[in-house]
């Protein structure tokens, strides 16, 4: 038995460029036998959960998604080579403090990382955006960056940073200007609004976005690392009797999943080589126990000159070949701009979901019969719904038009507006002072 690893291209001199799909592999490499799992280079679109890392068992024809639920199934699971101590034989107390450690990367270290990769529109430009490319095929670059960065920048909405991203907030000025244009308000030229103090003026204009809130941004990296840093994760997992530091005080231990956790999210902070580095700054400065965890980890767990990961071959495994057909990877790209449509682009989401559940579902068990009987009635409720919005559609616009044409209850056919003259009285009292004595 052989299991699929369907994971996130390589990047930044790591397996994977996501911090997820990187700590499944970095467990993978520690409790497997490179010989019972394949890796399979992909992307979301091309595992019917629509979610990275996903294990494919072919034996049972089961798909399991995410970093948590693939590292249970193992465990139950337990291929020949499958070496990991139980956590039954662990301290109650170090498994406890591995489900909170875990919670904290998952909430607290996934936003900063968003911020630092993705919100960032210098970091994602120059860096993050280059290594999708690079890993997936013409012409996916167009479609899954994107939906993965707004699914990033809601992750990190929370925290109130979205001004890192300059051109959100470029694309929102402009908007706010045509609105008063079209109002009829008197703007100021463009080459005259540095010398009247405008928004590119003075020094705090020449400072970029992560300079400006860097004390904010500190404060947030902070908050995660100063947890992080009470944790010895250097210390191997035997023996149930706590060690202490030079100051008595108790060493925490983790067990090796939520190791392998916080050294994707670590590692994706301090290796990319990205413009605006605020956040390796703050990790080299101030933390550098977790520096050193995160080096000396990437060459225990990843050796250059080593054991190599099983990674599928793109022309001869028929897993990989399958995601990577031209049929495939051109399916993939309509549904993602599908996907993008207003209104429509919701309803074909959910459309396409139920379908894949449902073929995903053809080889289980006889017990979930009833789920693909579901599926199948929910699948006909949303066509008949569809079908029914368009004919009431089709009746209001109709309507419309008559009463349009023939009543003539909105008006007349053609309308004409004219902009206001803009005079000297439309600057306040100084201005009609001025227009009074014109």
């Amino acid at each position: 038995m052989t299991l699929e690893l369907h994971v996130w291209g390589p990047a930044f001199g790591l397996p994977s460029i996501d911090a997820e799909c990187l700590a499944t592999v970095t467990y993978f490499a520690q409790t497997l036998s490179a010989a019972d799992y394949l890796l399979v280079q992909s992307s979301p679109s091309a595992v019917p959960s629509h979610h990275l890392p996903a294990l494919y068992n072919p034996s049972t024809a089961t798909w399991i998604s995410g970093f948590d639920p693939i590292v249970n199934y193992l465990s139950t699971l337990q291929p020949p080579s499958y070496h990991h101590p139980d956590v039954t034989t662990l301290p109650s107390r170090v498994y406890a403090d591995s489900q909170a450690y875990k919670a904290l990367l998952t909430s607290s270290a996934a936003p900063l990382l968003a911020l630092s990769l993705y919100v960032s529109s210098a970091n994602y430009s120059e860096t993050t955006r280059p290594a999708y490319s690079a890993i997936l095929p013409f012409p996916l670059p167009w479609t899954e960056p994107l939906a993965v960065r707004a699914a990033m920048a809601a992750r990190a909405a929370h925290l109130g940073m979205s001004s890192l991203d300059t051109d959100a907030e470029m694309e929102r000025l402009e908007k706010e200007e045509r609105e008063r244009e079209a109002a009829g308000w008197v703007q100021i030229p463009r080459a005259l609004r540095k010398a009247v103090g405008g928004q590119n003026s003075g020094v705090k204009g020449q400072l970029s976005p992560e300079m400006k809130r860097r004390i904010k941004l500190e404060g947030l990296a902070a908050e995660v690392f100063d947890v992080l840093g009470e944790v010895d994760f250097l210390e191997e997992e035997n023996g149930e009797e706590e060690e202490e530091d030079k100051e008595g005080r108790g060493r925490i231990k983790v067990t090796l999943e939520t190791k392998c956790l916080a050294f994707a999210y670590l590692a994706l902070m301090l290796l990319p080589d990205v413009p605006r580095p605020w956040l390796k700054e703050v990790l080299q400065r101030k933390y550098a126990g977790l520096c050193e965890f995160v080096l000396e980890y990437r060459r225990k767990t990843f050796p250059e000159s080593g054991k190599v990961l099983p990674w599928a071959d793109r022309e001869s495994d028929p897993a990989v070949s399958a995601c990577d057909s031209a049929f495939s990877i051109v399916g993939r790209f309509v549904r993602a701009v599908v996907d993008d449509i207003p209104m429509l682009g919701r309803e074909w989401s959910r459309w396409w979901a139920l379908r894949q559940r449902r073929v995903a579902e053809e080889n289980s068990t006889e017990t979930q019969l009833v789920i693909r009987r579901s599926v199948g009635e929910s699948e006909r409720s949303l066509l008949l719904a569809g079908a029914g919005l368009t004919l009431l559609a089709i009746n209001v616009v109709g309507l419309g038009i008559y009463w349009y044409r023939y009543r003539g209850l909105l008006g007349a056919p053609l309308q004409t507006w004219h902009r206001p003259l803009v005079g000297l009285g439309s600057f306040g009292a100084a201005g009609a002072m001025f227009a009074g004595l014109a």
